[in-house]
């Protein structure tokens, strides 16, 4: 008997004890075991979860709005789609917090953390996205859909300060753009291109 998988000692072995001791039941539970170890090939191809990778956009789509992924933008590349939907689970358990929102944001610019007001000496409940674009094109529609995306995952009294891109490319560490607003006043830490908060 093996451990893991759609068998027929698996399926019976699932069987409450009251109705493995009854020899109608238990024969019914053997035949429909029989029959679904048998599927597994049918039954593999149902599930979702294991072959999101696997699925065309269309169907991305489609089970973004069952799952209620209500920040789902179908101008997201395939892979970003599925990223996004692979995170949704973790993301509707832990909306609120800043694992959320890293773990959302990163479905668009992997490795993106955040610093929070005390690791940057800012007012209280506020927050910095720090975004890694070493691999990353930054651009205007990206960083729009970053601003777009960052309300369904932050905590309703936190406030985002800024969005700093920084890349390292060839081993020297330079940022891309840097914001950090307080207030109104924006100052970039290098200017290369400008996106602001709204």
């Amino acid at each position: 008997m093996s451990d893991f998988g759609l068998s027929v000692e698996n399926l019976l072995a699932a069987l409450p004890d009251a109705l493995k001791n009854d020899a109608s039941i238990l024969a019914l539970g053997e035949v429909i075991a029989t029959q679904l170890a048998q599927r597994t090939d049918e039954i593999n191809s149902l599930t979702i979860y294991g072959n999101i990778d696997q699925m065309d956009e269309t169907l991305l789509d489609i089970l973004a709005v069952d799952f209620k992924v209500d920040w789902w933008d179908t101008e997201y590349t395939v892979d970003e789609k599925r990223q996004t939907l692979k995170d949704s689970w973790a993301v509707h358990r832990s909306l609120g917090t800043k694992g959320a929102v890293e773990q959302a944001i990163s479905a668009i610019y992997a490795g993106t953390t955040v610093s929070e007001w005390f690791e940057y000496d800012g007012d209280p409940f506020h927050y910095k996205l720090l975004v890694d674009a070493i691999y990353e094109n930054v651009d205007p529609d990206k960083h729009q859909r970053v601003l777009e995306r960052v309300k369904y995952y932050q905590n309703l009294r936190s406030v985002l300060d800024g969005i700093e891109y920084t890349a390292a490319p060839d081993g020297e560490c330079q940022a891309y753009v840097g914001i950090a607003v307080s207030g109104i006043s924006i100052s970039l830490t290098k200017e290369v291109a400008i996106y602001g908060l709204d």
